[in-house]
């Protein structure tokens, strides 16, 4: 028997690419029976459950999927919510890219094969997963279309953020519908039941949704991002969190280290900068040194927080 296609999203991952690999690996494995061919399509993680992700699953009755370090020589690979190698399983210059299914910018991969690549400017890759259920023909079954309204739902902040799209609202309505929820409540469950912040370790407080990029002048950065109905409860451990940040400039030789705290229902985020504040202050046009910032309307990552650093 063949080794199994290996599908996954970037290290640290969110529910997004959590979700979007057990949904597309199901769906592959699905279009595999119906073509009658002997490849298996297998989720994994590169990462740790987010507590949401965690929920749902259970709630689904769905199994998480394997938790991998590494990629061996000549493993093929779906690259789900990523396109960049910095953000991706180690080894896989050594692996086969055979797809990849993504929202992000384009990160600079190259591939010694051509690949079916499906990237859309739309607010998760989720939602773009869930739309090849239907231009496939596959049937969407209640536990995996919950899984990714949820993953939907986390990455748009219940379509507040400026990412989202009609490809997204209407996705979003017609899955919810099959799911038999509201999107707006079934949202804020979600957001909900993420661990309290306030007890929350540093490290994971941190961690939980960052990404490292590559700046122009070839220096590494690092982007984290919490999404909470709580943010005083985070503000609380700023000097903790201050401390991690600064550790992480030290350990990993960042040009600095980028933590932002988004509150759901204010709509925006507390910016927290430690080593070239100096940049982020250009990129954004403020003082953040030694100090946290507001940032009123800003939701995004992907746009309105990675987008204008690698612009610079």
């Amino acid at each position: 028997m063949a080794a199994p296609i290996l599908v996954f999203g970037h290290k640290n991952p969110d529910n997004d690419a959590i979700s979007a690999a057990v949904g597309y690996a199901y769906l592959k494995n699905e279009l595999a029976k119906r073509a009658g061919s002997d490849a298996v399509y297998e989720a994994c993680r590169l990462g740790g459950l987010p507590p949401e992700t965690e929920w749902i699953l259970g709630e689904n009755g769905i199994e998480a999927p394997r938790l991998i370090e590494s990629l061996s020589e000549g493993q093929q690979v779906i690259l789900v919510d990523h396109n960049e190698a910095l953000q991706s399983a180690d080894g896989l210059d050594a692996a086969e890219i055979v797809e990849i299914v993504d929202h992000h910018r384009l990160g600079g991969l190259v591939t010694a094969q051509p690949l079916r690549f499906n990237a859309k400017p739309v607010g998760s890759t989720a939602a773009i997963v869930a739309r090849e259920f239907e231009i496939e023909g596959v049937e969407l079954p209640r536990g995996i279309a919950a899984l990714l309204l949820g993953a939907m739902l986390t990455d748009t902040v219940i379509t507040k953020s400026p990412t989202t799209t009609d490809f997204d609202r209407d996705i979003i309505a017609r899955t919810a519908e099959a799911v038999g929820v509201d999107p707006v409540e079934y949202g804020m469950s979600i957001f909900k039941c993420r661990s309290n912040p306030a007890e929350l370790p540093v490290d994971k407080l941190v961690n939980a949704d960052a990404k490292e990029f590559e700046l122009s002048n070839g220096n590494k950065v690092y982007i984290g991002q919490y999404e909470t109905v709580d943010l005083q409860a985070v503000l609380g451990r700023e000097a903790e969190i201050r401390e991690a940040i600064k550790g992480l400039v030290a350990d990993k030789g960042y040009q600095f280290v980028l933590f932002f705290a988004t509150d759901i229902l204010a709509e925006g985020s507390q910016f927290i900068c430690e080593g070239d504040t100096d940049f982020v202050n250009r990129a954004f046009d403020i003082d953040c040194t030694g100090k946290s910032v507001w940032m009123p309307g800003v939701l995004s990552r992907k746009k309105q927080v990675a987008a204008p650093i690698l612009a610079l």
